[in-house]
């Protein structure tokens, strides 16, 4: 029964089940070699983000790479509940192509944002980051772009949301470890990129 709930999962959302699939299967890997709870250094060697590695490195892959590196059991966890929770949500709403998208500019934005940030003020260079919850933040600024387009549909699933997203911001201003620029980074990249979809029709565009 459990076996054919995923499959039915897969099939209904099958590019929200695959990312998390990739998500788990690399922290897996990681567990393997660097054990189930990363440090830092590790993280690092994982493909982690921090500024100052691309910057000096050069190494722009981990704007992306960095979404599916995550420290520890809980981490990945906790993100694969949300993102199934929020992912599949939106993947029913609008076309494979823009979900796409948004997941991509997300997850870019996620980490590119506070790199310009560190560029043009040094915030951040001894930071290490990494984790999908900027994708996630970035599909709940897809609620957002969605709700300012259509406001009489979308009004109860947004107010739902806001508390949610005024708490989890809280949190990621009080706890040193969670990364309060890259969620805000996220959301913007995905209200921005689901704004322009959904005004230029191609959200809706299967």
């Amino acid at each position: 029964m459990y076996k054919e709930t995923i499959k039915q999962a897969f099939h209904k959302y099958p590019i929200t089940c695959a990312l998390i699939a990739l998500c788990v299967i690399y922290y897996i890997y990681t567990s393997i070699v660097y054990g189930f709870d990363m440090n830092v250094y590790q993280g690092l060697a994982a493909g982690g983000y921090n500024p100052v590695y691309v910057e000096k490195g050069h190494d722009y892959y981990r704007l992306l790479t960095a979404n599916f590196v995550h420290f520890g059991i809980m981490h990945i966890a906790v993100n694969s509940y949300s993102l199934y929770n929020m992912g599949s949500f939106i993947e029913s709403l609008i076309s494979k192509k823009a979900y796409i998208i948004i997941l991509i500019v997300s997850g870019i934005c996620t980490n590119l944002l506070p790199y310009l940030l560190y560029l043009f003020t040094g915030y951040g260079s001894s930071t290490v980051g990494g984790g999908i919850s900027g994708v996630i933040f970035g599909l709940i600024g897809t609620v957002g772009a969605l709700y300012f387009h259509y406001p009489h549909i979308f009004r109860d699933v947004a107010k739902s949301l806001a508390l949610n997203v005024a708490l989890m911001l809280g949190i990621s201003f009080l706890v040193p470890s969670i990364s309060l620029s890259g969620h805000v980074s996220g959301l913007i990249g995905g209200f921005v990129s689901s704004y322009l979809l959904v005004k230029s029709n191609d959200a809706f565009d299967r």
